[in-house]
């Protein structure tokens, strides 16, 4: 029987390749290094071995290391992995004490993350891919199981990442202004905008990039089944390169050849995929969004617009957007340029949102309930530039946000699309006039759009200086009043016998059957006259004498509810609301565990809520 070889008998590759497998963790092959001297030398003397755990790890920062083109600048893994650790437990310590300081705020402003600016911005220090490391894990938090998670950590991490996502992207719409034309690509636009909306999520250009390059494939496809002899097949890829990533002035093929590509892209897109307008969730936000548009294969107007004209430009096609006041279509021309009489050239329309259906001044029907075709109106109307898409997406997302039939995370939706609009316009004293009232609608810090009007107000080049003076005036009145008005103390509610439940039990509506989460109680009805008339409280049979709950329910809504309309759910499970974790850490699938905030607020409840729970459960 062979003796058995020591792993320290090992040619150092063949340890580094052992360690290199998937089921060893780092604090693994950190434990099998600190086992003996010659171990510790050869492993972390591996930069191959760290790389590979490294991205074993944090498998999305790959293509961060990609793109930063970092991947063969780092010296040391080691210290990259140390880097990314530190980052990310210095994150969670600040996350860990962001409820002590704002439990009565619904809304936090961007002064309050402040804190955070010196751990992801490498102008104040940090690492200089800290901000994806963050961002990464942050975004493990979110997606963790409820029943696995802390869930006021997560309602944080949320706001944090919301925070940190829109700094970053601010900066990186800066650079996409400042891109030549030729430069910025309507994708690229769309991709911010459902970065900065969508802030829980990877979003990243490359993924939309995939997805729009896989339907010119299939759409190849099409076209040698059916033009074999298209020039499309002699092009080398350097061309396709280039349009890919370049817009382009002109169609590249003779008119009869293009016609035969849009046809191809027509049968993939509309037909074999089944693009289409979402007709019945319109005023959805998931709409304007690129990623989810390519993914469900529906929309509005402008996002599939936009996904037309990029798979359009890949394969030499050229498509110019164009904004109608009532409608969002797709310009295409048989020729652009070299042209000695322009206005000759007739335009054809493409209404993605209605299978790609190709219109004219002459058979153009009423769009969107308009009295006239927009395009006989509007048919000399100059094509949209990116910034003008990406500003209309920002308008369309704030009508979406101030519906009421998404109410769960409403406010943050609209909170996202005012400051969107705001970043896209940042003079505009109108987009300033609608975010402000947001922030004093949730008593917010307004001192940086005190310090943009006053900006505005100074410079002569501005038109916008008389309504900036009118804003300013309201928004300092406001803050007088504000400085005049005492903190919020938390009151500390102590039961008496009348009150039957506790905060954190899931409850069922006796009337209306909704399923809710109790989240605080007041002894009496403590709401308005008017509320009271309205909602017939006085009819109930304990009027407005009894106690009422306020209550989350599972559609998102924040309700008051008499308790006599409440029993305990018989199939008690998550209530999806989006300021749950404001109020509980944990949900335990009978009921809701407050956290130290709500358990202060409420000290006697904990004792009630066990008794109430161990009786039907």
């Amino acid at each position: 029987m062979a003796a058995d070889v020591l792993i320290t008998c090992l040619p150092d590759e063949v340890t580094e390749l052992i360690l290199e497998n998937p089921q060893l963790s780092m604090s693994d092959v950190l434990s099998v290094a600190f086992s003996c001297k010659h171990l510790h030398r050869v492993i972390l003397a591996s930069g191959k071995l760290w790389r590979v755990k490294f991205f074993q790890r944090w498998p999305s920062l790959k293509e961060i290391y990609l793109e930063q083109q970092r991947l063969h600048q780092v010296q040391n893994w080691v210290q990259e992995a140390q880097a990314n650790v530190e980052s990310r437990r210095a994150v969670m310590n600040h996350l860990g004490l962001m409820s002590a300081k704002y439990y009565k705020k619904q809304e936090l402003s961007p002064s309050e993350f402040e804190d955070f600016d010196a751990i992801f911005r490498p102008e104040k220090g940090a690492h200089p891919l800290a901000y994806h490391f963050i961002v990464d894990e942050l975004i493990k938090l979110i997606e963790r199981p409820v029943t696995q998670s802390n869930l006021t950590n997560k309602y944080y991490a949320y706001k944090v990442i919301r925070y940190m996502k829109q700094s970053y992207l601010t900066d990186e719409w800066n650079r996409f202004v400042e891109l030549p034309v030729e430069k910025q690509l309507l994708e690229k636009g769309a991709v911010l905008v459902a970065q900065w909306s969508q802030p829980e999520r990877h979003v990243t250009y490359s993924y939309v990039c995939d997805m729009l390059d896989k339907i010119v494939e299939q759409a190849k496809e099409v076209l040698k089944e059916r033009y074999p002899s298209h020039s499309i097949f002699t092009t080398p890829a350097k061309q396709f390169a280039h349009w890919k990533s370049n817009n382009i002035d002109d169609n590249q093929w003779s008119t009869e050849e293009t016609k035969q590509v849009m046809s191809a892209l027509c049968e993939v897109m509309f037909n074999r995929l089944g693009f289409h307008g979402n007709s019945e969730m319109y005023y959805s936000s998931e709409n304007s969004f690129i990623d989810k548009v390519l993914e469900l294969k529906h929309g509005i107007p402008i996002t599939l617009a936009i996904v037309f004209e990029s798979i359009c430009r890949r394969v030499g096609v050229k498509c110019e957007p164009m904004s109608f006041p009532s409608h969002f279509l797709l310009r295409w021309k048989e020729k652009y340029t070299g042209l000695a009489n322009p206005d000759a050239v007739e335009n054809f329309y493409i209404d993605v949102f209605n299978g790609g259906r190709f219109l004219t001044r002459q058979n153009c029907p009423r769009i969107g309930g308009v009295s006239k075709c927009p395009i006989e109106r509007y048919n000399n109307l100059n094509a949209a530039t990116a910034i003008e898409v990406v500003e209309r997406m920002a308008n369309n997302l704030e009508v979406a946000s101030r519906q009421r039939t998404h109410l769960n995370g409403r406010a943050p939706r609209l909170r996202s699309a005012l400051e969107l609009l705001h970043m896209i316009r940042p003079h505009d004293t109108g987009a300033i006039l609608h975010l402000a009232r947001f922030y004093m609608l949730y008593q917010m810090d307004l001192s940086k759009l005190v310090s943009i009007l006053t900006y505005i107000r100074m410079d002569p080049e501005l038109t916008s200086r008389g309504p900036a003076n009118h804003i300013l005036q309201l928004l300092q009145d406001y803050e007088k009043r504000m400085n005049d008005t005492t903190e919020e103390v938390v009151e500390v509610k102590r039961r008496t016998p009348d009150v039957k439940f506790a905060i954190g039990m899931i409850m069922s509506h006796e009337r209306y059957g909704y399923l809710c989460v109790i989240t605080g109680w007041d002894l009496k009805c403590e709401a308005t006259p008017e509320w009271i008339n309205e909602m017939g409280v006085e009819e109930l049979s304990g009027g407005r004498k009894q106690p009422f709950y306020n209550v989350f329910a599972e559609d998102g809504s924040s309700r008051y509810a008499a308790q006599e309309n409440l029993v305990m759910a018989d199939s008690p499970g998550w209530v999806n609301h989006y300021e749950v974790g404001r109020y509980f850490c944990q949900f335990k699938g009978t009921h809701y565990v407050p956290n130290e905030e709500k358990a202060k607020e409420y000290p006697d409840d904990a004792e009630v809520r066990e008794k109430l729970l161990s009786k039907y459960f």
